[in-house]
């Protein structure tokens, strides 16, 4: 039986002279190119916005090993499982600690890594280098993407997209090369690792489709059937993901928002021509765009115009419909934006740059597929050649400059916390930039910008206890313990589990002199929070004070068996040994406590180490 011979792409004219262009020397120039205008991001920090709280929340990320590893692979982290960025996190903190030039550098990197994935992408499924070179340009340099290379945590987007491309290559390749089996098996591989990079890799099985579509490949057994391990990873990942607590409560607390289905029905087509418009127009661009606020029961109008051009572009699509070019790439664009398309609000914020990192390959595609049509036809080409030039040119000039710009919006939590301020409503979920910017303040000493920015967290989200215990130890930085004792209560009132704020009460008791209220507060947290080794450091201090030093070394063992680099609690035990003549224990720990940040103990190791 003679072999089937492989699906052909649809027929298209070469375009003219493209064998004199050398699109590989252009390519590498592209990724030289980027690379310099993405540059000036390696000096970003960590920001507090999400990033840091992989490596301070996350034992297993700062500490590598097989056991961490396995840890990674079996944990959600910040509501997602997304196991081999978390990895690479790890990987970066035990090369290089917290140093953010490389962690930044690793981003960047992949994007390069993306830009090469797409070229060689494009060019297998249209055989032309132009088209090819065009949306590798257009992914390279359009200031959407900058939010997945510029955010430390948005390492996930760039990461599985990474794989996702060599997925789609290793299908297309399956198509060009008989429908051997082999290709199948290595995008199944890339799939699985694209999966465990996010979630939003579970679309790729209709993406497949898609190809199949592009290459007129007739609906058979075996198309339906090769497909059923894919849709299988596909659902088995999404119930991982919707499986953490954390997106469980998200998606109840999504149906409790004040929307009704009209409204959710104007935003599904908001966030569609969110997209579109952003592709046109990348400009105020920002790190989230929360839910509209209703005045008078009403949406902003522009949800109210978005259904009329979302049906345009409907219309438009149909008026194309034979045109399997123009379907296919509107079909990579809707089918990998959808997933992010909230029909239950499940996060706080309707849509974000990140999510166009992939889907906007298609749109580009069809961009560079028109310009394509114009070299074919010579009247065309007269009329609009010059122009299409003249528009990649200036969009390279104009995003270049962007990317720049933008990537300084992202420098520090004061930059970034600002923008998102100024370009949002004012809602409950921008009292968490509040919160963040009044961090920032308070750790480089500014103490009043601090309280007016947890004063303002808390006016917009009254229920908020983290504000309200941000606002407290900004008060105990400068000793007004009355309103710091105020605030945590009212943080303890909407979360009455926060260790650290009991914490807090009981050091300020113990300040006051009030030794059995700082007893009894601490006593209160550990039994809330046993874990914090805080609260154990601050009732051994009232336990010397009154003279129980078996329960005093208690708490500090406790306390340092829960944080064996807690310096104060070294510095605390060594005086504890000092005052029971354990003068070498004493040595011991004050030079742990040294060792450990402690610039205080100096004459305390030279009475004792003797």
């Amino acid at each position: 039986m003679a072999k089937k011979a492989a699906a052909q792409a649809p027929k298209q004219t070469a375009a003219p002279k493209e064998q004199v262009t050398n699109y590989k020397l252009w390519l590498w120039i592209l990724i030289a190119f980027t690379g310099l205008v993405y540059a000036n991001c390696l000096d970003n920090a960590i920001l507090n916005f999400d990033d840091i709280e992989y490596f301070q929340l996350y034992p297993e990320v700062t500490n590598l090993s097989w056991a961490s590893v396995k840890k990674i692979f079996s944990s959600y982290y910040l509501i997602m499982y997304q196991p081999l960025p978390v990895l690479t996190f790890a990987i970066n903190y035990a090369t290089t600690g917290l140093e953010p030039m490389p962690i930044h550098l690793l981003n960047v990197v992949m994007h390069l890594i993306n830009i090469a994935l797409v070229f060689r992408l494009v060019t297998m499924l249209t055989d032309k280098k132009n088209i090819a070179f065009i949306v590798a340009l257009l992914f390279a340099l359009h200031p959407m993407n900058i939010e997945a290379v510029s955010w430390i945590s948005a390492r996930s987007s760039s990461m599985y997209v990474l794989f996702y491309i060599l997925a789609l290559i290793a299908y297309v390749r399956y198509h060009k090369d008989g429908f051997k089996t082999k290709h199948l098996v290595i995008t199944a591989a890339f799939f699985l690792l694209s999966l465990f990079s996010k979630a939003q890799a579970v679309t790729l099985p209709v993406v497949l489709l898609a190809v199949d579509y592009y290459y007129k490949r007739k609906l058979n057994a075996r198309l339906v059937l090769e497909k059923i391990p894919f849709f299988a990873l596909s659902v088995v990942f999404g119930i991982i993901t919707i499986s953490d607590t954390g997106t469980k409560t998200n998606l109840t607390n999504g149906m409790l928002i004040d929307y009704n289905a009209i409204d959710i029905f104007f935003m599904v087509c908001y966030s569609f021509m969110f997209y579109f418009f952003k592709l046109l127009m990348p400009v105020n661009l920002c790190g989230i765009y929360v839910y509209p606020p209703k005045v008078d029961g009403m949406l902003p109008w522009e949800y109210y115009a978005s259904p009329l051009l979302f049906l345009l572009i409907i219309y438009l699509l149909y008026r194309f419909r034979k045109n399997r070019m123009v379907l296919f790439g509107a079909a990579l664009f809707f089918i990998t934006i959808s997933i992010n398309i909230q029909l239950i609000p499940s996060r706080l914020f309707i849509t974000t740059d990140r999510y166009a990192y992939f889907p906007y390959i298609g749109l580009f595609l069809i961009v560079a597929y028109a310009y394509d049509v114009v070299l074919q036809n010579e009247a065309l080409k007269k009329k609009f050649a010059t122009a299409f030039v003249a528009v990649f040119g200036l969009c390279t000039v104009v995003y270049s400059y962007t990317i720049h710009e933008r990537n300084k919006t992202w420098n520090n939590d004061l930059d970034f916390m600002t923008d998102i301020i100024e370009k949002n409503e004012r809602v409950p979920y921008v009292s968490r930039a509040y919160g963040n910017r009044g961090n920032y303040y308070l750790n480089n000493g500014m103490i009043n910008e601090a309280v007016a920015d947890f004063t303002e967290a808390i006016a917009i989200k009254p229920d908020d206890g983290q504000s309200y215990y941000n606002r407290a130890i900004t008060y105990v930085k400068i000793n007004r313990w009355q309103e710091a004792l105020t605030d945590l209560d009212s943080c303890l009132r909407y979360t009455p589990d926060f260790g650290l704020a009991y914490s807090n009460i009981a050091f300020i008791k113990y300040n006051q002199r009030d030794y059995e209220g700082s007893v009894a507060a601490s006593t209160k947290g550990i039994a809330v929070s046993p874990k914090l080794p805080e609260l154990y450091n601050i009732r051994a201090a009232v336990y010397f004070i009154n003279k129980n030093y078996p329960a005093a070394e208690q708490d500090l063992n406790m306390a340092l068996k829960l944080n064996d680099k807690y310096s104060d609690a070294y510095k605390n035990r060594g005086i504890l040994y000092m005052n029971t003549n354990r003068a070498q224990q004493a040595c011991a720990d004050f030079k742990n406590a040294k060792q450990y940040g402690d610039a205080t103990v100096d004459g305390l190791i030279g009475t004792t180490c003797r």
